[in-house]
C-alpha cells in the first residue's frame, strides 16, 4: 500500500469519526488542528520562547506562574 493510499485512508477514517461527534467536540477538533498548524509559525515559536524565558526569570524570583487558562486568555 502506497503512502498516498495510506494518507487517504487516514483522512477517510478521520472524517467518519469527526462526522459522528457533537458540534462542541467538532469545534475542539478544529481548534486542535489550528493549533497544530499554528505551532509551526515562526512568530508563535518566538512567542513561546519569550514566555518560557519570562517564566524562568519569574521562577528565579520565586514569583507565581500563570496558569494555562491565564496564558490562553493572554494569547487570544
Amino acid at each position: 500500500m502506497g503512502i498516498k493510499v495510506k494518507i487517504n485512508k487516514v483522512k477517510e477514517v478521520l472524517l467518519e469519526k469527526v462526522e459522528k461527534l457533537p458540534e462542541k467536540d467538532i469545534q475542539e477538533v478544529i481548534n486542535f488542528i489550528e493549533f497544530l498548524k499554528l505551532r509551526e509559525d515562526e512568530w508563535f515559536i518566538d512567542y513561546v520562547n519569550k514566555r518560557a524565558k519570562e517564566a524562568l526569570k519569574a521562577k528565579a524570583r520565586e514569583e507565581k506562574f500563570m496558569t494555562l487558562k491565564e496564558l490562553q486568555e493572554d494569547y487570544s
